[in-house]
C-alpha cells in the first residue's frame, strides 16, 4: 500500500509540473500602487500582479516575482535575472533591437497634481513652471516641453521622491499615471489636488521581454486577449480602479 501511495504522489507530482511548465520570473516593483506593492511577508499585490496571475493560469506556467526598480529592469533583464517585466513607459512607435512587447494591457495617460494650497489649478497655470516625472517614463523628454523649459523639468527615481519633491516645493507640479494619480489621491494624500484633464502619453502600457523570449510574449497576448474578451479584464479593473 505504501509503496502503491508512493507512486501515486510522483505521478501526480509529475502531472503538476507538467501542468504549470518552466517558472516564470516577473520583475514587479515593489512600491507602485495600485499596479503593485508588496507587504512585510514580501508578498506582492495590485493590479499588475493579479492580472499576472491570471496570465500565468492561462499559459500554464507559475509566476515568481522578483523585486525590481525603474533603474534596474533593462540590466535585470539583460542579466537574465528576470524573465518579464512590465514597461514603465508607454509602449515605443517602433520594434525595438532588443526587446519584444506585449499588446497593451491599460492606457497610458497622464495627469499633473498639485497641492491644494499652491495657485496652480488649472493647466494654463503649469506653463514654465517646475515640473517633475519619474526618470524611467521617458515623459520627462517627450511630454513635458510642451508645458515648460527643460532647464524646469526634474527627474526622479522613485514615486516616493517625486511626491516628496512636490510636498517640500521643490517642484510646482507633478506628472504621474492617471490611474496612479487617482490612486494616492483616495487613498493616501489629502493635501493634492489633480489638475487639469490626463492627456495621451503614447500607445499604452505593456510586457517586455528580450528578443530571445518572443515566444513567451506571443503566449501572453494570447492570454490577455482570451482576458479581455471573457470579462476577467473588467473584474481585476474595477477592483483596482472603480467603475
Amino acid at each position: 500500500m505504501k509503496l502503491f501511495r508512493h507512486i501515486v504522489f510522483i505521478i501526480l507530482l509529475a502531472s503538476s509540473l507538467l501542468a504549470y511548465g518552466d517558472p516564470l520570473a516577473v520583475g514587479v516593483l515593489k512600491f507602485a500602487p495600485p499596479f503593485s506593492s508588496t507587504d512585510s511577508d514580501n508578498h506582492y499585490f495590485g493590479f499588475s500582479v493579479d492580472l499576472m496571475d491570471e496570465i500565468c493560469k492561462r499559459i500554464a506556467s507559475s509566476c515568481i516575482y522578483k523585486p525590481t526598480d525603474l533603474d534596474s529592469q533593462f540590466k535585470d533583464l539583460d542579466s537574465g535575472y528576470i524573465d518579464i517585466t512590465f514597461l514603465p513607459s508607454p509602449l515605443p512607435s517602433t520594434e525595438s533591437t532588443n526587446y519584444v512587447f506585449s499588446l497593451p494591457y491599460i492606457t497610458s495617460r497622464g495627469q499633473f497634481i498639485s497641492l491644494k494650497n499652491s495657485n496652480i489649478n488649472t493647466i494654463d497655470d503649469i506653463k514654465n513652471k517646475k515640473i517633475g516625472a519619474l526618470r524611467a517614463t521617458f515623459i520627462q523628454s517627450n511630454v513635458l516641453p510642451n508645458y515648460t523649459s527643460k532647464q524646469n523639468i526634474k527627474a526622479y527615481s522613485q514615486i516616493t521622491l517625486l511626491i516628496g519633491a512636490l510636498s517640500n516645493h521643490d517642484i510646482d507640479v507633478a506628472l504621474v499615471n492617471e490611474n496612479v494619480a487617482k490612486y494616492l489621491l483616495n487613498n493616501a494624500l489629502k493635501g493634492f489636488q489633480l489638475v487639469g484633464k490626463p492627456i495621451v502619453m503614447g500607445n499604452g502600457y505593456g510586457i517586455i521581454a528580450l528578443k530571445k523570449n518572443a515566444a513567451i510574449i506571443d503566449k501572453i497576448n494570447k492570454a490577455l486577449l482570451e482576458i479581455e474578451t471573457d470579462g476577467t479584464y473588467l473584474a481585476i479593473y474595477h477592483k483596482y480602479f472603480g467603475n
